[in-house]
């Protein structure tokens, strides 16, 4: 009684100074577990041999247990056993027991050390897969990850070919009109000279004043013939690269619900569901539809690659006040204000946005500069208490 008394207070004083004196917890669990196997071997060893199989039964099924529920390198098992060992071999020894090692093997020894060799086996084989699974699932996420990233820039790319594609129907309207009054002035142009050959054709001699008229006319021509040169050239350099959003009347429901339904199969990679929870009737914004579609789908895909796995998403849009009010709300594992700061203001520059949207891991960023240059507002938070929330608001057509 005395001893296990001992042991207890021991393995108290050894847990206590290790936390305070910061020793890894592997120092902790090795010392302990060896105090505590060593005075279960000892009582095996100085009990008299008619009585130890109880004791051996009972240290087999600690060892036993200490190996299939603790996940450590199998060289520790290993080494608890073998200390156990050699204690039990030496106190029989010592005691000079006329039956010799047989006696020890036969009274509950032989049962320790066939079951303590077992639960090494089951260590190692344990730690051999559960290390195999670990790098496996390590794998996975990092797979998991790249998809996630791959997905966000295609979405990049199709928003990019989308403004592009708009640019250059801008740019085409803007050149076929061009090109029409081009026609319009040249048909004048044509006439006027047509006009001009007529009267030369009637006239004859030295110049007279409607041979003067006539040179004014063409003189005339050359300059309309300059200014078409110059409205040509003009719309030859109509595209600056510069984006402009193109504002339209439109029910943004529609929308979050296309972005939500688009990333189904990156949430499901993580595990992850989402909620949708929209306003029953129509909210109607005046904004640019293919920006707006891109903000939602890169926000989410963000909030989905940095929030924890196994979790819930849900996505809220109503109406307040005069305001569209969309939120994403997760309650898992909080991202932290600080690391959501860094993401939300990685864009110090105007210059760096164009840049910014082809890249993956700035889609906060993105996100949030798009929104303010259509006048609407992006706020968030992350604490233990709400988990990760972000909102945005529009203002109502």
């Amino acid at each position: 009684m005395f001893l296990r008394i001992a042991c207890f207070g021991l393995s108290y004083l050894i847990f206590w100074f290790g936390n305070r004196s910061k020793w890894n917890h592997l120092v902790h669990l090795n010392l302990v577990v060896a105090l505590n196997l060593a005075l279960g071997a000892f009582s095996c060893g100085v009990l008299p041999i008619a009585q130890a199989l109880p004791y051996y039964m009972l240290l087999s099924i600690m060892v036993l247990l200490l190996n299939t529920m603790v996940f450590w390198k199998p060289i520790y098992s290993i080494m608890h056993v073998g200390i156990t060992f050699v204690i039990i071999i030496m106190l029989y020894s010592l005691s000079g027991r006329e039956d010799g090692y047989a006696g020890l093997v036969k009274n509950g020894g032989g049962v320790y050390f066939i079951l303590s060799t077992f639960s090494c086996l089951i260590a190692n084989n344990r730690y051999l897969i559960v290390k195999r699974e670990i790098q496996k699932n390590l794998i996975i996420e990092e797979s998991n990850k790249r998809l996630l990233e791959q997905n966000e820039l295609i979405n990049d790319q199709h928003q990019v070919i989308d403004e592009a594609n708009r640019r250059l129907k801008h740019l085409n309207d803007y050149r076929q009109n061009t090109l029409n009054i081009m026609i319009h002035d040249l048909k004048n142009f044509i006439g006027s000279n047509q006009m001009s050959i007529d009267l030369i054709n009637r006239s004859s001699g030295n110049l007279t004043v409607d041979q003067k008229e006539i040179l004014s006319y063409i003189t005339m021509g050359n300059e309309k013939l300059h200014y078409l040169s110059e409205k040509l050239s003009d719309s030859a350099d109509a595209d600056t690269g510069k984006v402009e959003f193109k504002l339209e009347i439109f029910d943004i429901l529609p929308e979050v619900e296309k972005a939500a339904v688009g990333l189904v199969d990156a949430s499901s990679i993580k595990q992850m569901s989402l909620q949708l929870n929209l306003s029953p009737s129509p909210l109607v914004v005046n904004l640019d539809k293919i920006f707006v579609r891109h903000i939602f789908f890169k926000l989410l895909s963000n909030i989905i690659r940095f929030s924890q796995k196994a979790t819930v998403i849900s996505i809220h849009a109503s109406q307040s006040d005069n305001f569209c009010v969309i939120e994403f709300i997760n309650k898992g594992r909080p991202i932290g204000m600080d690391k959501l700061n860094e993401y939300f203001n990685r864009l110090s520059t105007p210059n760096e946005y164009e840049a910014a949207t082809s890249q993956s891991g700035l889609g906060f960023s993105v996100s949030k500069k798009m929104i303010e240059d259509m006048g609407g507002e992006l706020s968030y938070n992350s604490n233990d208490t709400y988990g990760n929330y972000f909102k945005i608001k529009f203002h109502l057509a």
